[in-house]
């Protein structure tokens, strides 16, 4: 075991979390820096527990209450609120959208892929071409370039 893991299983040992823990037992009778730390974790529970305990005025307790009442109040305020939050997310994409599709058709008006004169061509070259090639646009064919 390592002395990492060991002080971890010290320090629980230590706040009554952890049983006999035999792997841990082992290591302590074998490692004296893990045994130098379970004794003093021991002697500052023992300095700890001496010393007397603090009393808190009954009205601190009242207030945090108070306090976490009221957090939890406007917490709940805020879920309800949430849900409606998605309808101006929605409405901004969708005019959003709608926006970008009108000043797209109006700044390219006619958008055109194909020369003017396509038709001529292909028409010039389905007649001089064989019967695989079916559309020819400049200087390649679709057929063409796929075999």
């Amino acid at each position: 075991m390592r002395c990492s893991k060991a002080k971890r299983l010290i320090e629980l040992q230590l706040d009554h979390e952890l049983g006999k823990d035999r792997a841990l037992d082992l290591h302590l009778q074998t490692c004296a820096a893990c045994q130098a730390y379970r004794e003093d974790g021991i002697r500052l529970r023992q300095i700890l527990s001496a010393e007397p305990q603090p009393q808190t005025p009954d009205w601190i307790q009242h207030r945090i209450l108070d306090q976490i009442s009221a957090h939890e109040s406007r917490r709940v305020h805020f879920k309800r609120a949430r849900g409606f939050q998605a309808i101006p997310v929605l409405a901004a994409v969708a005019f959003s959208l709608i926006l970008g599709i009108a000043i797209g058709k109006t700044a390219y008006p006619k958008v055109n892929p194909l020369p003017e004169n396509a038709a001529e061509i292909y028409s010039q070259q389905n007649s001089d071409a064989n019967s695989r090639d079916v559309a020819a646009f400049g200087e390649s064919t679709v057929t063409a370039d796929l075999f």
